[in-house]
């Protein structure tokens, strides 16, 4: 008989409801039903991609005589952490805590009020090495909590004032004055340097085995490069001429071949990233079949993946390879390193809408294991191939497999791309017209088609089928970024090859552009629908549609109900928290640079109010929540460390930087949203333990129309400038904070209606924001106009003159 999971919206969970184990889920009745019992509960927490929550559900929660030990001695509570983040959170602080380290899946003892008094992650049906058996540690337990509850009692207190106090920990590390400024030029190259400290010149990437690709730090190391005048005039200040000499035309390329650093701050951040983004373009932790990369590298080669492949990921890869683009379009519009920066950009684009698209969403994820020939789970068995499968593939063509002992276990070999790193350092070898990339040819083709065709015959991965909100958000403005930059180098490239009698180079112009609209699309309709799905309170949304009516010009953002997960279109247990608010609000800001956008600023302008009203609140420094507060544990937490993911609080920043150089003030769009009150915000808004409640506290935005340029300005130098306490010593842990810090300190925006200066303005690395208006008010209080077939830039509220011709905005860029 089916327990309480099979009604659960989660897929991780559902696959429990056939355990003999009686599971629950996460509410306050069933805490008061281990009350009544007097037994402690017993919390697995972990997601449906995690291999090691599969093993010990098989081990032990599909064990008869375990479960009964569970039943009868526990209230057994299933969470999954993808659901519910903020819980997850909490245990995971409680965990390491009392372990030193921590992981899923994540098994906690708390008493019947939530509070933890035992900890650990997997536990082996039978003793293994240092771990005991897990019906040693259920026993343990059981008499732990019958014959010492006094000492039971004293752990979970100290717990508790442990965990309260550690929210405050980072905020508390710092004067109130040097949290509220943003850092510094200084501090950031501090930082990169700190960075590079770490930085493997053999492989790339930073630190040992296992290796998560290190997205975030990638993009915060272009945009130090794009800052320090790798890509501009700058550079010819350098006096002593090392940084001139290597970024001149025939050199620049050669730079990164070999990953070794060169000494010279500006040039190592170029070599950095473009040694990590081969390595892992060229290895097996990238499909090189489908597309799409893996969760991390088991080995330091990125030869090896552990292969579950994450939507946030996956977004998180494409709007760091767009940005690498940028650069090296900037660089050299010929070079190797922008062909293989854009064969990452197409491909992992056509994957996510391939793969991970579920018609007006992203899935959460694809697993690592699936069936083999035998019918037994197994991981990777949907990548892996033998030689001899391999050898009737053909191996004419760049594609080969990889012999690691990282890949010991696995029933095949995994395939790569090595020989582009040969490819790439060859200056011998050209690249052009007559000498294409290798990828490209007809033999990698052939190949590559054939491995496709092998490889679908395989039953394929489950596909964690939730929507995440903040995953579907960064993927919406990964494939925007796409959208966005694909668009204005396929155009770039047609009007280079105007006039040109290159049927095959028109060929490649036109399916560019087919592919960049094609993902302009599908970013504004997944938009739409994930407006949609968050209510028919929203002014102007049919939920029978797939757009909606607020195209049409009326305000679709006052009272949407925003929720964390939905399964189809049931949402989730958990509410929105910061991240997924602050990243639904950067995709409507991105796609609203699109072409024929629908979203309006007034919308943004609100959802903002709404936000920064309901996760932020005004002390001697700004605190910021990253969740409105459970029910059950009545604690906020208060993470700044980006992890896997930007944390809630750099997302904001992320926000408050953008809609600052949109112009709140004097948008022509921005009536609506400078009217809307408080009362526009449904009740289920209200934190949970009343901090910060409602709209009204943090940085008094009680309006919408609180949130004016400048406070947008001062939100964000104030979210950005607690990460000076982590900068520093830490900076693979605030990536995403210290790529909008370098952002922030000199952003620029274009103002144009005008379609061929729009493609100069999207597809270079200096520019922050693309607008059709400028923001900026005149003497009259209007605002003012970009003339027809003009672009103005404007840097803060300094703006320039109308220019009208491609090399006049390029020359106002590279200033």
């Amino acid at each position: 008989m089916a327990n309480e999971l099979a009604s659960s919206t989660s897929p991780y969970l559902r696959a429990h409801a056939g355990n003999p184990v009686d599971w629950r889920m996460w509410t306050k009745d069933n805490l008061a039903e281990a009350s009544r019992r007097d037994v402690p509960l017993l919390i697995s927490i972990g997601y449906s991609t995690c291999h090691w929550c599969h093993v010990m559900a098989h081990e032990s929660f599909e064990d008869e005589a375990i479960a009964r030990v569970i039943n009868e001695h526990y209230l057994p509570i299933k969470i999954d952490r993808e659901e519910l983040p903020d819980i997850d959170s909490y245990y995971m602080n409680a965990l390491q805590a009392m372990r030193g380290q921590g992981g899923w899946p994540m098994t906690i003892f708390a008493t019947p009020e939530g509070s933890p008094f035992y900890a650990g992650t997997y536990f082996p049906p039978a003793p293994r090495g240092n771990l005991p058996a897990f019906t040693q540690v259920l026993s343990a337990v059981s008499q732990t909590w019958t014959d010492r509850r006094a000492e039971v009692t004293e752990m979970t207190q100290r717990m508790d004032r442990g965990l309260a106090d550690m929210a405050d920990a980072v905020s508390e590390a710092l004067p109130a004055e040097a949290a509220s400024e943003l850092l510094s030029a200084e501090e950031l190259d501090s930082a990169a340097e700190s960075l590079l400290d770490s930085y493997d010149p053999a492989w790339g990437g930073f630190g040992t085995a296992p290796k998560f690709p290190p997205l975030m730090n990638l993009m915060q190391l272009l945009a130090a490069f794009v800052r320090l005048g790798g890509t501009t005039s700058a550079r010819d200040d350098d006096e002593r001429g090392q940084v001139r000499e290597a970024l001149a035309a025939g050199a620049v390329d050669r730079l990164g071949a070999d990953g070794h650093l060169e000494g010279a701050l500006v040039l190592d951040c170029l070599i950095a990233v473009r040694s990590t983004f081969a390595r892992i373009a060229s290895g097996g932790m990238r499909d090189q079949v489908h597309g799409g990369i893996a969760r991390y590298s088991v080995d330091r080669q990125w030869f090896v993946p552990h292969f579950e492949k994450m939507l946030y990921d996956n977004a998180l890869y494409l709007r760091a390879a767009v940005q690498w683009a940028k650069v090296e379009r900037a660089l050299d519009p010929a070079s190797k390193w922008l062909a293989l920066a854009e064969r990452e950009v197409t491909d992992t684009a056509n994957f996510l809408n391939a793969d991970m698209s579920d018609g007006d969403r992203f899935i959460a994820a694809l697993d690592a294991d699936s069936l083999n020939s035998d019918g037994v789970l197994e991981e990777g068995a949907a990548y892996v191939v033998t030689p001899e499968e391999f050898a009737e593939a053909g191996e004419e063509g760049l594609l080969q497999l990889v012999d690691s002992p990282a890949a010991a276990e696995l029933s095949g070999s995994v395939v790569a791309a090595i020989r582009i790193i040969d490819w790439l350092g060859m200056d011998e070898v050209p690249f052009d017209e007559e000498h294409p990339a290798p990828w490209t040819t007809s033999a990698t083709a052939a190949q590559r088609n054939r491995l496709k065709e092998l490889l679908d015959r395989r039953p394929r991965p489950a596909r964690d089928e939730k929507t995440i909100t903040e995953w579907n958000s960064l993927a919406i403005t990964a494939l925007a970024e796409a959208a966005l930059y694909s668009g204005a180098a396929a155009g770039a490239c047609a009007d280079a090859d105007a006039g040109a009698a290159d049927g095959a180079g028109a060929a490649r112009d036109s399916s560019a552009a087919d592919e960049s609209a094609a993902w302009a699309s599908e970013a504004a309709h997944l938009w739409e629908a994930m407006l949609a799905r968050f209510g028919e309170a929203g002014a102007g949304v049919d939920r029978d549609s797939d757009v909606s009516a607020g195209s049409s010009g009326s305000s679709t953002a006052p009272g949407l109900d925003v929720r964390r997960s939905f399964t189809g279109d049931i949402p989730g247990p958990g509410q929105a928290g910061l991240a997924d608010w602050a990243q639904f609000i950067t995709a409507g800001i991105t796609v609203r640079q699109l072409p024929d956008a629908s979203v309006q600023v007034s919308d943004l302008v609100s959802l903002s109010a709404r936000m920064f009203g309901n996760f932020t609140a005004e002390g001697e420094t700004l605190e910021v929540f990253d969740s409105l507060g459970d029910e059950i544990l009545g604690v906020r937490a208060s993470d700044p460390v980006d992890n896997t993911v930007p944390s809630g609080r750099s997302a904001a920043a992320e926000v408050a930087l953008l809609l600052a150089e949109i112009g709140v003030e004097s948008s022509a769009e921005a009536g609506s949203a400078v009217t809307a009150r408080v009362d526009d915000i449904p009740a289920d808004d209200t934190p949970a333990d009343g901090l910060g409640t409602g709209a009204s506290d943090g940085l008094g935005v009680g309006t919408v129309g609180g949130l004016s340029s400048g406070r947008l300005m001062e939100l964000r130098d104030r979210l950005l400038g607690i990460y000076r306490a982590l900068a520093g010593r830490a900076p693979r842990g605030c990536g995403h904070a210290l790529w909008q810090s370098e952002l922030a300190l000199n952003p620029v925006r274009v103002a144009t209606r005008d379609a061929a200066l729009s493609s100069i303005a999207s597809q270079h690395p200096t520019v922050t924001l693309v607008t059709s208006s400028t923001g900026v008010p005149a003497e009259d209080g209007a605002e003012v106009e970009v003339p027809d077939g003009a672009a103005i830039v404007c840097r803060g509220t300094q703006c320039s003159l109308p220019v009208t011709t491609r090399e006049e905005l390029s020359a106002l860029l590279n200033e």
